[in-house]
């Protein structure tokens, strides 16, 4: 089984996903990374020269490369759910779960950071805004949502594996 980590940018994906690889002895690849490794660049640099189009293409392929894999744990970019192609092969992949935070704690979390391609210099709280719109409802369409709230991301991790192994 492998499962997919899905949720806004600042929900913890890495963070969640790589204590969730370790306690079910699962491998951890985090989309981002994997998309930066292969082409030698930032996502920013991408995002910057190549546009947002160009890297949303990147994810499309590297999702069509991890149709192959098998026991991992996926952390996935925030906007990968945009797509409806991305959409049929995360549900192919896996088991998707949803990191849902509350929007006034995610704001928290990025309202100071500038490493985030698509909080550049604008505002961030519309730009958050109008990504809750967005993408909300495509997260929720995974098998689990998971309310973060105000847990550690050890307690996170565990509850996933709690959720989707009593799941049947």
């Amino acid at each position: 089984m492998n499962i997919l980590l899905t949720g806004f940018m600042g929900a913890g994906k890495t963070t969640i996903g790589r204590k969730l690889a370790k306690l079910l002895e699962y491998s951890f690849i985090d989309t981002d990374t994997e998309i930066e490794e292969d082409q030698g660049c930032s996502v920013n640099e991408i995002f910057k020269y190549g546009g947002e189009e160009c890297f949303r293409d990147m994810e499309t392929r590297l999702l069509e490369k991890l149709m192959n894999v098998q026991n991992s744990v996926i952390a996935t970019g925030g906007g990968i759910v945009l797509r409806e192609q991305n959409q049929v092969i995360l549900q192919k992949i896996g088991k998707r779960v949803y990191l849902k935070v509350p929007q006034a704690e995610l704001l928290q979390r990025l309202k100071n950071d500038r490493k985030r391609p698509l909080l550049k210099e604008k505002n961030p709280e519309s730009v958050l805004n109008k990504m809750f719109e967005e993408r909300s409802l495509l997260y929720e369409q995974a098998e689990c949502i998971m309310d973060t709230g105000h847990q550690s991301p050890q307690n996170i991790a565990s509850e996933i594996i709690r959720q989707l192994c009593n799941e049947g």
